[in-house]
């Protein structure tokens, strides 16, 4: 598991995480909700180990990130909300090769594994291409098999689909996350669109750095006041949840169509 205990983090002298405390386990979908400069990407580093903590510790899997190099990024993949931001390669295929080749992958397990998520996130026609000639969504496809190559136990998703289209943004949120499912993998999906938290075991709010709000969905977005107040938007169909509710035609929330549809 990730394990967040007493975090501090500064920029400075201004504090962006402050005495932040969370664990994700392995196979858990976590979702991070905050508006802009709640410091939901400085988690996403310090999950990683790209940032250490001022004070408090993280702990993957037992072991402290200020101990762990590279076996740390292997265990804990981190996609940012700029692809762009991660190529390295001068082909779609070199990029998704490099964190294998940090890990000194052997060569034929490593084209191996290659082909293998090009296969699952439909790339392998574009290995020898440019990522630079690719479209926004194609290009988050590659930025994520160079993380999932590396066969992680933990993916930290930094506002992947915030650059992306309304089609493109589900097809990537229902790859992850069914991805996630399957291979048991612990995801941190960090989001400031809160309909994409619906289908999350735990939200998680930000606010200033510190943890505001913590629990499934309904329990969390059941506080108005509080996601009004901490500028984090409630999705339209908990709304027409707690109405139905009210009315008494439904005796739980209601938060998404296909439950909306058996209702009707």
């Amino acid at each position: 598991m990730i394990r967040f205990e007493n975090v501090f983090f500064s920029y400075g002298d201004k504090w962006a995480v402050q005495n932040f405390n969370l664990t994700i386990r392995k196979g858990e979908f976590v979702a991070l909700l905050g508006s802009n400069g709640s410091g939901k990407s400085t988690i996403a580093r310090l999950a990683n180990g790209l940032f250490l903590p001022n004070k408090g510790s993280v702990f993957v899997d037992g072991f402290s990130t200020s101990e762990i190099g590279e076996e740390l990024k292997a265990k804990v993949g981190l996609v940012f909300q700029n692809p762009d931001d991660q190529f390295v390669g001068t082909t779609v295929e070199e990029d998704i090769a490099f964190g294998l080749e940090n890990l000194a992958v052997e060569r034929e397990e490593a084209k191996r594994r290659i082909l293998e998520i090009s296969e699952l996130l439909d790339i392998g026609k574009y290995l020898r291409t440019s990522p630079s000639m690719l479209s926004g969504g194609e290009k988050q496809k590659v930025a994520i098999a160079g993380v999932l190559v590396m066969q992680p136990r933990y993916l930290i998703l930094d506002e992947i689909t915030a650059l992306l289209d309304p089609v493109n943004r589900k097809e990537i949120f229902d790859f992850v996350f069914q991805l996630a499912r399957r291979k048991n993998i612990g995801v941190l999906y960090i989001t400031h669109i809160s309909s994409e938290a619906l289908n999350a075991d735990k939200v998680v709010v930000l606010h200033g750095g510190k943890k505001v709000a913590e629990g499934i969905p309904a329990e969390v977005f059941r506080n108005f006041s509080l996601m009004e107040s901490v500028g984090v938007s409630v999705p339209d169909s908990f709304y027409l949840s707690n109405e139905l509710y009210k009315l008494g035609i439904t005796t739980k929330d209601v938060l998404n169509e296909e439950d909306f549809l058996k209702i009707l």
